[in-house]
């Protein structure tokens, strides 16, 4: 769950919510190998649940876009500026309520339980949750609410910066498509793993077969640096030179070493980016750079495992440094 301490949740924002679906529940939809969203009865059943959500619950627009992926689904849901204003749990949890309900209306399963053989153990889930959803009817005995089939944890994003809405909206209608293009390169988006570089063990995601590639230039760039100048124009120009060959090693955060990523990658080399965040187990790279991923032609690398808070300015700035240092050290040729 990822509430935001002393946040009002009334306040009227747009949200992006994650619903995500408790284990061993039927699959709410599918995904084509082309990223074509493939409904079932149970997508059907949710889409139109949400259509009139917002018909109960006067204090939130209607819910759009809305997305119903296999174990997931994804909302952007705005608060009205009306009294009376819910919280944003009470809507969610109104939300996952409306949706259990329609999953057992349309015959939705139950996690597989086997009757134990004499003298076996008993297959039944453990998870309290999961045998009350086993029970006839996915309703909780004794009581008219619909069995959960989401997880008690869920997440939310405030969308609160200028320019954040679109970005969040096309997330979720791109979701099916970006879904297909990491189960078609599986190998580029597997869990992050440990790699050795220059003498140093860092964390990985991505292709790490570019760091076996002949040629390996660091690229490191003054975040003041002007488009124009002796130190912008020769910087770019030994990107451009970076070919199939090799790959740009930088963390692409400057103006300068932004172009330099783009003329490495017009160039057809690789990009090995620098991450002072860290990353967590489950971490998986941006949607703007997930198609270059899935091509091989780029890598992230850390020195650092992300603890759950982000990093002060000065300690990512810091961190920008200590790697991109290292990498000047190791890869630039001694005299």
């Amino acid at each position: 769950m990822s509430r935001l301490f002393g946040f009002d949740y009334k306040t009227p924002f747009f949200y992006m919510v994650t619903l995500k679906r408790l284990p061993g529940f039927a699959d709410f939809s599918a995904i084509s190998d082309d990223g074509r969203l493939e409904r079932n009865a149970i997508t059907v059943a949710f889409e139109e649940t949400v259509a009139h959500f917002h018909e109960k619950w006067r204090c939130i627009e209607p819910i759009s876009p809305f997305v119903v992926m296999p174990d997931h689904v994804h909302a952007i849901v705005k608060i009205r500026d009306v009294e009376p204003r819910k919280t944003l749990p009470v809507l969610v949890w109104q939300l996952e309520r409306a949706l259990s309900a329609a999953y057992w209306e349309v015959g939705g399963t139950a996690p597989t339980r086997k009757t134990p053989e004499a003298g076996g153990r008993s297959r039944l889930p453990q998870d309290p949750v999961l045998r009350e959803a086993a029970a006839p009817g996915g309703v909780l005995r004794g009581a008219a609410t619909p069995a959960p089939v989401f997880e008690k944890d869920w997440h939310d994003w405030i969308v609160k910066r200028q320019g954040q809405l679109p970005a969040f909206r096309r997330y979720v209608r791109e979701n099916p498509e970006r879904a297909a293009l990491r189960r078609r390169n599986t190998q580029y988006f597997g869990q992050v793993r440990s790699v050795a570089f220059l003498g140093r063990e860092w964390f990985a995601c991505g292709n790490a077969a570019l760091l076996d590639l002949p040629v390996l230039v660091p690229l490191k760039g003054h975040r003041t640096a002007k488009p124009g100048t002796s130190e912008w124009d020769s910087l770019v120009d030994s990107a451009a030179r970076i070919g199939p060959g090799g790959a740009g090693v930088s963390t692409f955060m400057s103006p300068l070493e932004k172009a330099c990523g783009n003329a490495v990658f017009r160039a057809g080399g690789g990009l090995v980016v620098l991450c002072p965040d860290g990353f967590h187990p489950r971490w998986h790279p941006p949607r703007e750079k997930e198609r270059i991923c899935a091509s091989g032609r780029m890598l992230f690398l850390s020195l650092y495992e992300a603890d759950g808070r982000k990093p002060s300015n000065k300690t990512l700035y810091d961190r920008c440094h200590e790697m991109i240092d290292l990498v000047v050290d190791g890869l630039t040729p001694s005299a």
